[in-house]
């Protein structure tokens, strides 16, 4: 019988190519990867020696039999390791490998050893192949359980993949089974037409599907910083979850949206990709990646805990000095902490880890259970936050707010309080940046504007002297499309002219989404809302969006004043006090109302009377209070002016 080799001279072709693509693109050595390399160079190894013994078989005349016996058993050694190498493969993917029991792993091979043996003892017994009397190669009598377990291995990964279909990508699943039920119908075709020589072949196409689709190296890198991307973080991870032997090592830069602002987004590009090569070559053992926003992870195994202390000591160290790029230094203060991977039962817990947000200008270096603890109150604090919205558990206090003009309270900024019973208080500070990071300030801001308006028109504070009320207006609000519209609905469902509220935005929001903010502030100003620039002296002191939107008072942070004078008497250096003096004076000549917080002394109270200050927010003159308690106070306080 002459035996067709033109498929696997093509399979031998195409495996050079994918192995030629997999060295030069130099990709992530993980299991799976590892492999998928061996599947490859297995393919490679199978297809040339079944090109031998094809070629040793066709001419039965002048074969030496024991070279035909040795490259024949090469052949089946080799072909027959792809279908446990696949299923292997899979597991991999999965991220089952590292987690798999040992005799469980030596289990799935129990098969292909027992092919091994058989071919071992081939020579001898003439179970698997022989040649008749004409010295033509012939199947023995166990060669159909090759066919068996094959085909068992075949259809346990069929199995798993839908089984587990949860846990892998509808693209890398369709991959698999094509290249599955590819091998089936070769494996099927060359049992009828043995001489075709087709499985190896169709096994080669389903490689290269799976190098152009689950291998793709273009996929998994970041194109900006050159190290492995957050696609290729959530793919490789589960591999490494529970095992005790891999490390995860998480590097936390600042927030780059400043230094994209103070040196530009392109060199701050140049850096990221300084700072990815520098951690990519810090141990051959881990891989880098960068999830983006200045988060970068080191995984990988095989490290002791030694080696971990002092690989994250000696990368701490090279934070803590500037980053040379053309002959200029910046420094990227950076927190990092480092750990085990065992520690993690889930993907969702490790990129809390790598997600979690990083306030400071020094590199630090934090145990990762403190970060694990602050990740585990972030997300109790979010379940009472809704939880709080669904059950309408929140509570609007009122700080009064005392002008100078007509010596009475005039206003009042409406403030978010969250008590709940598991955790008592939660202060604002806490609570809101968790709020705006989920989204769920949206209706945390619908509910307090609803909850002013309602308030102001059943009490009918105008008649107290409450001119309006002050409303904060978060980051995440100025960003919502449907704000103008809520906020029109609400002032129709109470009757309430927008004249009676006043929004608040602090410096920050306004120097980060000022064309959005712009376009929704400028909706708002005409249909009659005021505006106040909230924490004045706190973000980044841009006077160009100032005169881009329409303020009509700017409220100081507390921190200026303070500074000038403490509550505790003790005055500050002579600059604070001229910083407090000239801000005022600029601000009342620029055409602004100025609006100081954090009064709380008689001596703070008098001081800005003397520098020409409009409006007076303070504890010397009430904390924030339930709506009860300062109607009462109100009443009270403004009991003329309501005469």
């Amino acid at each position: 019988m002459l035996y067709n080799i033109d498929f696997d001279i093509a399979a031998v072709i195409i495996s050079l190519f994918i192995l030629f693509h997999i060295f030069v693109k130099k990709g992530l050595k993980t299991a799976s990867n590892r492999v998928f390399l061996l599947l490859v160079a297995s393919n490679l190894a199978a297809s040339v020696t079944d090109i031998i013994s094809s070629i040793l078989n066709s001419y039965p005349d002048t074969m030496v039999i024991w070279q035909a016996d040795l490259v024949n058993t090469l052949y089946l050694a080799l072909h027959n390791s792809m279908t446990p190498l696949m299923l292997l493969y899979i597991f991999c993917l999965l991220g089952d490998f590292m987690r798999m029991n040992r005799l469980l792993l030596k289990a799935v091979f129990i098969p292909v050893f027992s092919e091994y043996i058989l071919l071992l003892l081939n020579p001898f017994f003439r179970f698997v192949f022989y040649y008749d009397e004409n010295g033509i190669y012939r199947h023995g009598l166990s060669f159909p359980l090759f066919y068996v377990f094959a085909f068992g291995y075949m259809a346990a990964c069929i199995v798993i993949l839908m089984v587990r279909r949860e846990n892998i990508t509808k693209t890398k699943r369709r991959s698999l089974i094509f290249i599955i039920v590819a091998t089936i119908i070769s494996l099927a075709l060359q049992m009828v037409y043995p001489y075709l020589l087709l499985e190896i072949f169709a096994q080669t196409l389903g490689f290269l599907g799976m190098l152009l689709s689950i291998e793709n190296q273009d996929d998994i890198v970041n194109h900006i910083s050159g190290a492995y991307n957050r696609y290729a973080f959530i793919e490789t991870a589960p591999e490494y979850l529970g095992n005790t032997d891999s490390v995860i090592i998480v590097i936390k830069l600042q927030e780059l949206s400043y230094y994209n602002t103070t040196i530009g987004m392109t060199r701050t590009n140049e850096f990221l990709r300084k700072i990815a090569s520098f951690l990519s070559k810090a141990d051959r053992r881990l891989f880098c990646y960068d999830l983006g926003g200045g988060n970068f992870v080191l995984l990988g195994s095989g490290m002791t805990d030694d080696e971990i202390e002092m690989l994250t000591g000696k990368t701490a160290e090279r934070f803590r000095s500037a980053w040379e790029l053309n002959g200029s230094g910046v420094m990227f203060p950076a927190m990092l902490c480092a750990g085990r991977t065992d520690r993690f039962t889930s993907m969702e817990e490790l990129l809390l880890i790598a997600d979690s947000s990083f306030d400071g200008n020094e590199t630090v270096i934090v145990e990762i259970e403190k970060v694990m603890e602050k990740n585990k109150r972030k997300i109790q604090i979010e379940s009472l936050i809704r939880e709080a919205i669904a059950k309408k558990r929140f509570e609007v206090y009122y700080q009064p707010i005392w002008g100078k003009a007509g010596g009475y309270f005039h206003s009042a900024e409406a403030l978010i309080r969250l008590n709940t019973e598991e955790f008592g208080f939660v202060s604002p500070e806490e609570f809101i940046p968790i709020a705006e990071e989920s989204g769920l300030i949206v209706e945390i801001g619908a509910f307090v504007f609803d909850e002013v308006c309602r308030f102001y028109k059943s009490n009918e504070l105008e008649k107290s002297g409450i001119d309006y009320m002050e409303v904060n207006l978060s980051t995440v609000q100025c960003m919502d499309p449907e704000l103008v519209n809520s906020f029109k609905e609400t002032l129709k469902k109470y009757s309430l002219s927008s004249e009676r509220i006043n929004l608040e935005i602090t410096e920050s929001a306004a120097a980060d989404n000022r064309k959005v903010l712009k376009d929704n502030v400028n909706v708002l100003n005409g249909l009659g809302f005021s505006f106040s620039l909230d924490d004045y002296g706190t973000g980044y002191s841009n006077f160009s969006y100032m005169f881009d939107l329409p303020f009509s008072i700017i409220k100081l942070d507390k921190s200026i004043l303070w500074k000038a004078l403490n509550p505790n008497g003790s005055e500050g250096p002579k600059s604070s006090g001229i910083l407090l003096s000239n801000t005022i004076r600029m601000m009342k000549e620029m055409g602004y109302k100025v609006l100081v917080e954090g009064v709380e002394t008689e001596e703070q109270k008098v001081l800005l009377e003397k520098l020409g200050c409009d409006y007076f927010q303070g504890y010397y003159f009430s904390k924030p209070v339930p709506g009860d308690v300062f109607l009462k106070f109100i009443k009270e306080a403004n009991a003329d002016q309501g005469d």
